[in-house]
């Protein structure tokens, strides 16, 4: 009898050099109404309780740019005002994990969980690995945001 230990990888992302970081524009709780890899983009919902929103759905409004190669994927920086909110919960590895099993892009943030949905502003710098793109990320290539991936413009 063998065992099936298939996993399906995810997105990586890192607030790398976002405001919100430091407590400016805001860190959200949100309760999630899908499942999300960390650097999805998501809007704040109605109030659920105390320091605790409701998930809605991403504005359409992102804009960003692709200013180069980070160290595990590509950072891309907020070009224009947004009322999205960017995913970041860091995945908790338990001690008894194997490697393959502790890798960041194994991790998700499931439908139920409460998550951190940090506020973004223009200038803000965030990394994203190459799978959480459509198209061929590439410095100085425009992006936009839909259906969970950043979409790499055609032109410059």
């Amino acid at each position: 009898m063998a065992i099936s230990y298939t996993i399906t990888p995810h997105k990586v992302a890192f607030p790398s050099k976002v405001a919100a970081s430091a407590g400016s524009p805001h860190i959200y709780n949100v309760r999630l109404s899908a499942d999300h890899d960390n650097g999805d983009l998501i809007g704040r919902g109605a109030w659920v309780a105390f320091d605790e929103y409701a998930e809605a759905a991403a504005p359409n409004t992102f804009k960003g740019v692709i200013r180069g190669q980070g160290t595990f994927g590509w950072y891309v920086e907020v070009t224009a005002a947004t009322d999205a909110l960017f995913v970041f919960n860091s995945p908790v590895i338990a001690e008894d994990y194997n490697k393959k099993f502790s890798a960041e892009k194994n991790f998700y943030n499931k439908t139920g969980d409460t998550v951190k949905a940090y506020g973004l502003i223009v200038g803000d710098v965030y990394e994203i690995s190459a799978d959480g793109f459509t198209g061929t990320p590439q410095a100085n290539k425009n992006v936009t945001y839909a259906s969970g991936k950043y979409v790499v413009a055609s032109g410059t």
